[in-house]
């Protein structure tokens, strides 16, 4: 019996040395129990904590008129040189729109001229900077071609025949035919689609064929006239001559007669 209990201290210490050797093990490999292991059932363990979200920043945009301003997004980055919003509004004037980010900006309307288009780009690169481009898309109005008035005709009433008198045996105009006819020249000058008629006249008496040769002569006497004054031959019809008492007056069978159908 003293023999065993004497053992027992030797196999204890082999113990606690197996295990003290088990545990700095576990402490220098890191394989030692997980925190979770100790944990009593229902106490709760710390959740780690959740990685942060990075910020996205919203690129900056706008769009101003003459009446308003309206922009989004991150606007530190802008750095426009022109001035006050209200200086921008005076450049876009008359419907100009301008558009785009803090670098490209368009324009965009209608306007009279070219030299307004050029000052409006002008003008709004000073405002925006050197950095900035400025795409110029404003549309120039064609112009507008002025209306003509077409002239004023004055209405004339149709004017009687021309008589033109000759003396006996003569042919020639007398001096104030270029009176008696400019009533009917003027008129179908006013008048393209009007025509001339001439008709000659003769007495009965002497020879009929010496008489119709007179008369003929005395129409193309007048027939001339016309054309001198630029009334083509299509507008003028030569009738055959007729014969006349005259009634009693011999001067009107030596008429030649002018007048408009």
């Amino acid at each position: 019996m003293q023999n065993n209990q004497s053992s027992y201290p030797f196999w204890t210490w082999v113990i606690a040395i197996a295990l003290a050797l088990i545990l700095l093990w576990m402490f220098l490999t890191g394989k030692g129990p997980s925190e979770t292991c100790c944990v009593e059932a229902g106490t709760p363990v710390a959740a780690a904590p959740a990685e942060s979200t990075p910020t996205v920043t919203e690129a900056f945009s706008f769009t101003a008129t003459e009446s308003e301003f309206l922009s989004s997004g991150d606007a530190s980055n802008v750095n426009w040189s022109g001035g006050s919003l209200e200086a921008l509004k005076a450049i876009l004037v008359g419907g100009i729109t301008a558009e785009g980010d803090a670098r490209m900006i368009t324009l965009t309307g209608t306007v009279e001229s070219e030299e307004f288009k050029l000052q409006t780009g002008l003008d709004a690169q000073t405002y925006f900077g050197p950095d900035a481009t400025i795409d110029n898309q404003i549309t120039v109005m064609a112009p507008i071609a002025p209306i003509e008035e077409e002239p004023v005709v004055a209405i004339m009433d149709l004017p009687d025949a021309a008589k033109i008198y000759f003396a006996t045996g003569v042919h020639r105009l007398p001096a104030d035919s270029v009176d008696t006819l400019d009533p009917i020249i003027t008129w179908l000058n006013n008048n393209p689609d009007a025509k001339a008629v001439i008709s000659g006249f003769h007495d009965l008496t002497g020879d009929v064929a010496s008489n119709e040769r007179l008369a003929k002569k005395r129409a193309e006497s007048a027939y001339n006239a016309l054309t001198t004054a630029g009334i083509t031959e299509e507008r003028i019809e030569m009738r055959k001559p007729e014969s006349t008492d005259g009634g009693g007056d011999l001067s009107e069978a030596r008429r030649v007669e002018v007048s408009i159908e």
